[in-house]
C-alpha cells in the first residue's frame, strides 16, 4: 500500500464506526470495564470486529486503545499491562487490515485520571503509548475526542518526540454550539496548532452529523491541511438501563458523510453510535470520490455592543389568570453561547411588540453552555417589563444548587416556573461534565411546592412566602401517551399547575396529545415549532431526541429553503394552530434558529385565533 498520507491526496478514505457500541451491543461492555482490556482477553473478538468494518468497507482502521492510557489502566487496576494492551491493540489491528487498510492508533485524553498530574507528567503518559502503539505497527498517530487545547498540545509534542517519522492526526470533539466543551473553536484549534508537526486535523465525537458539517466548513476555510471527520449518528437519548440510544438511520448518516466530502474532508468515518451498516452505506456513497478542492477564505467576525445588566423588578404577576382566560402565548428565547445578549434583546422587542403573554427561557439546552437563563430574564424584565417562565432542569445542578437558584429566581421577579429533567449529557465531547440529576422532574415540582409553603423559609424572611406558578413538560413524541399522562398525573400531585408540551407537527398528534391530558383539567400550552427548510426538518426528525416530523409534513418541506422553507413552515403551524385552538389553553412558540420574526408572526395568528373564539 502506498504511505497513508498520498493516499489521501488522491481519493476519500473511509474510516470505520465505533468500538464501543459494538462491544456494547455484543454483550462485552459493563460499567467499570476498560474495553483496550479486551485486547488481551479477547483478541479474536477484537480483531472480528474490525475484519467487521474491513467488509463494510473501511480502508482505515482505528486500533482498540482509546481510554487506555496508563492512568487509567492504573485506576483500574491493569496499570502494569499498559504497553502490552497498546502492543495488542496496533497487532491486532495490523493483522485484519491484512495490507488492505491503513491503521491509526488511537489515544484519548487522559481525562479525570490526568487531573493530578503535571504537564510534564502528562505529556510523558502520551509518550509512552505512541510508543507503544508505534512498536505494535500503525500508520498514524490519532488523537481524539479532545476537548482542552492544552491538553492537545501535550499530546502532539509527545508524539513528535517519541515518534518524529509517524504522521500525526489531531482530532478535537465540537459540540453543537461550534466550540469544544472549554471553548476551544476549530478556528483557535488550527491557530494552536500551527507551530506543530501535525498531519491532519480534525473532529469527532460532539454534536453530531449537522455540527460536524459546520466545523469541516470553517476548518476548510482556515487550512490547507488534510482533515478528518467521525461524527457521531446524530444526538444520543437514553433507554430505560441508562445506555446512549441513537435514533436516526444510516441513510441520513450517509447522505451527511457526503456532505462532508463536498466540503473538503479527506478521511470520513463515524463515532458513537456508529456500526458497520452506517460505514457501509457511506462506502457506497464515497467509493472512489476524489478530494473536493479546497478555496481558503478566512472570515472575520465583528463584535457587537453587550446588552447592560439593569437591576431586577419586583415578584411578577403568575400566568394562572391567563391560562384561565385562555389563548395564552408564550415565546421562546434561548439565552446567547456567550455574554453578548444583543440578538436575544432585539428577538425578544419584536416579540413583545407582537403581543405575546410570556418568554419562556431554557436552562443549557442539548447540553449546550449558553448564558445562564436567569440572568437573561433580568434584562428582559428590566428592558420590556416581559414576564417569564424560566425553565429549571434537574441536570446541572445539586439539591443545594437548585434551590439557591429557585430563590435568587424569585428574589428577581420570576413566578413562573417549568420544571425539566435536562437534555443529557451524551456523549465523550462533555468529558469533564456530568449531569447531576440529584432529582427527577416530578421531585423538582415538589420541592417547588415545599418552597411555596416555607419549609425552608429563613427566620429573618418571617410570613414572606415565593408563589411559583408551577409548569411541567410533557412528552409529545413518547411512544405511550398513556404512560406519559400518568408521569403529568404524578407531576400535578406534586404541585405542577400547567403543561407545556414538546413541539408537535400534526393535527392529528396534537388532538391526540389534548384528548390524552384532558382528563386531568390541566391547562395546555401546545408546543409549536415552525420549520424553516427541508435540511431544518430533516436534523430535527433524525438527530434531535424527542421530535418526531410525520413524513407527510416532511414531504410538504422538501426542496425548500430560504424564503420558501420558512413561509411553507409557517403555513403548516398556521393550519396546525387553527385546528386545535379549541382543544388547549394557548401555544408554546419555539423560536427555530433565532428566527424571531416567524414567532411573532404566529403570535399575531394566535391573537387572531383568540379574538375569533371571543367573537
Amino acid at each position: 500500500m502506498e504511505p497513508f498520507l498520498d493516499a489521501l491526496k488522491k481519493r476519500v478514505l473511509i474510516g470505520d464506526g465505533a468500538y464501543g457500541t459494538l462491544f456494547s451491543r455484543r454483550g462485552l461492555s459493563s460499567p467499570g470495564l476498560v474495553s483496550p482490556l479486551l485486547n488481551l482477553a479477547k483478541p479474536g473478538f477484537v480483531k472480528a470486529i474490525h475484519e467487521e468494518y474491513l467488509r463494510a468497507g473501511s480502508e482505515v482502521l482505528e486500533t482498540n486503545t482509546f481510554g487506555a492510557s496508563r492512568p487509567v489502566l492504573e485506576a483500574a487496576g491493569a496499570g502494569d499491562k499498559a504497553r502490552e494492551v497498546w502492543r495488542a491493540g496496533a497487532r491486532i489491528a495490523r493483522e485484519a487490515a491484512a495490507q488492505k487498510a491503513y491503521v491509526l492508533g488511537s489515544i484519548a485524553p487522559l481525562g479525570r485520571a490526568g487531573l493530578k498530574l503535571t504537564p510534564d507528567q502528562r505529556q510523558a503518559a502520551y509518550a509512552e503509548q505512541v510508543q507503544g502503539l508505534v512498536e505494535g505497527g500503525i500508520d498514524a498517530v490519532l488523537f481524539e475526542t479532545f476537548s482542552d487545547l492544552e491538553d492537545l498540545q501535550l499530546a502532539i509534542i509527545a508524539a513528535n518526540q517519541a515518534a518524529p517519522d509517524t504522521p500525526v492526526v489531531a482530532q478535537m470533539a465540537f459540540s453543537i454550539a461550534g466550540t469544544t466543551t472549554s471553548g476551544v473553536s476549530p478556528e483557535s484549534m488550527i491557530e494552536g496548532l500551527k507551530e506543530l508537526r501535525v498531519s491532519m486535523l480534525g473532529a469527532n465525537c460532539g454534536g453530531g452529523e449537522s455540527a460536524a458539517i459546520e466545523v469541516v466548513r470553517r476548518m476548510a476555510d482556515h487550512t490547507d491541511k488534510p482533515l478528518s471527520v467521525f461524527p457521531n449518528r446524530g444526538l444520543a437519548d437514553f433507554d430505560e438501563t441508562g445506555r446512549p440510544v441513537y435514533i436516526e438511520g444510516a441513510d441520513y448518516f450517509a447522505k451527511s458523510a457526503r456532505r462532508l466530502a463536498d466540503l473538503g474532508a479527506n478521511l470520513i468515518g463515524g463515532c458513537c453510535g456508529t456500526g458497520p451498516e452506517e460505514i457501509r452505506k457511506l462506502k457506497g456513497l464515497l467509493a472512489g470520490r476524489r478530494p473536493s478542492v479546497r478555496h481558503k477564505a478566512v472570515s472575520s467576525s465583528s463584535g457587537r455592543r453587550q446588552a447592560a445588566v439593569p437591576p431586577g423588578p419586583r415578584v411578577q404577576k403568575t400566568l394562572a389568570a391567563d391560562f384561565a382566560r385562555g389563548g395564552v402565548v408564550i415565546a421562546e428565547v434561548d439565552p446567547p453561547r456567550g455574554i453578548d445578549a444583543t440578538e436575544q434583546m432585539a428577538g425578544a422587542r419584536l416579540l413583545m411588540e407582537a403581543g405575546i403573554d410570556a418568554i419562556t427561557i431554557a436552562d443549557n439546552a442539548l447540553s449546550v453552555m449558553r448564558m445562564g437563563n436567569l440572568a437573561l430574564a433580568q434584562l428582559f424584565m428590566a428592558e420590556f417589563k416581559a414576564r417569564i417562565v424560566l425553565h429549571v432542569a434537574c441536570r446541572d445542578r445539586s439539591l443545594l444548587g437548585t434551590q439557591s437558584h429557585l430563590l435568587a429566581a424569585y428574589a428577581l421577579g420570576v413566578s413562573n416556573v417549568l420544571a425539566v429533567t435536562g437534555d443529557p449529557i451524551a456523549t465523550q465531547a462533555h468529558q469533564g461534565s456530568s449531569g447531576v440529576f440529584d432529582m427527577s422532574s416530578t421531585k423538582l415540582i415538589e420541592l417547588i411546592s415545599r418552597i411555596n409553603r416555607g419549609e425552608f423559609t429563613a427566620e429573618s424572611d418571617g410570613e414572606l412566602r415565593t408563589n411559583f406558578y408551577i409548569g411541567a413538560a410533557f412528552n409529545s413524541a413518547t411512544r405511550s401517551l398513556e404512560n406519559e399522562s400518568k408521569r403529568l398525573m404524578r407531576k400535578q400531585q406534586a404541585g405542577a399547575g400547567f403543561v407545556m408540551t414538546q413541539p408537535v407537527f400534526s393535527v392529528e398528534s396534537a388532538r391526540a396529545v389534548a384528548a390524552a391530558i384532558a382528563p386531568l383539567n390541566m391547562p395546555v400550552a401546545l408546543g409549536i415549532m415552525p420549520l424553516v427548510s427541508e435540511r431544518n426538518a430533516e436534523f430535527l426528525h433524525n438527530e434531535v431526541p424527542g421530535i418526531q416530523i410525520p413524513e407527510a409534513i416532511r414531504g410538504r418541506m422538501a426542496g425548500k429553503s430560504g424564503k420558501k422553507g420558512r413561509a411553507e413552515g409557517l403555513a403548516i403551524a398556521r393550519e396546525l394552530m387553527e385546528q386545535v385552538a379549541d382543544s388547549v389553553a394557548g401555544f408554546y412558540l419555539i423560536t427555530p434558529m433565532d428566527r424571531y420574526e416567524m414567532i411573532a408572526e404566529l403570535t399575531t395568528f394566535a391573537r387572531s385565533l383568540r379574538v375569533k373564539a371571543r367573537a
